[in-house]
């Protein structure tokens, strides 16, 4: 991705995040699945060595333990005025996703050897498991307040 997809990327996400949206628990898949999408798009390039699979899964972890935090830093509430539940992000989870960029715009910078291709690789396994872990979280905290 160029400078410029990121930019994009990361203007959509602040936008997305700050605004209170209807959660609707139908349209909560979809994320992981492009997420996932991208990631494996992205390993079928490189060698799969058990350190390079290694790397994924610990990246993987990374991202599932920083989408819980962010998950649970994340507003879900009814809203008073319309009855619907909303969500709505945190700015330290945007934070979180601006670091995680930025270490992955700046592993593609620093080259293209091998190792550090499959580090960038590696690295779309957080923003995965954070988006999954993110989405498993909103989902639990719309199902409490259902249920109410």
């Amino acid at each position: 991705m160029n400078m410029t997809s990121y930019i994009v990327i990361l203007i959509i996400v602040v936008v997305l995040s700050l605004r209170e949206r209807e959660i609707r628990p139908s349209r909560l898949w979809i994320m992981p699945v492009i997420f996932t999408y991208m990631a494996f798009s992205n390993v079928k390039h490189l060698d799969l060595s058990f350190g390079s699979l290694l790397l994924y899964l610990l990246c993987l972890i990374i991202g599932l333990a920083l989408g819980a935090w962010r998950g649970i830093l994340q507003k879900v509430r009814v809203n008073p005025t319309t009855g619907k539940i909303t969500s709505q992000g945190s700015i330290a989870g945007i934070i979180i996703f601006i670091a995680v960029l930025l270490v992955r715009v700046f592993a593609e910078y620093w080259g293209a050897h091998h190792s550090f291709l499959s580090f960038s690789t590696a690295l779309l396994f957080v923003p995965l498991g954070s988006v999954i872990a993110r989405r498993y979280f909103v989902y639990q905290k719309y199902r409490q307040l259902a249920a109410k």
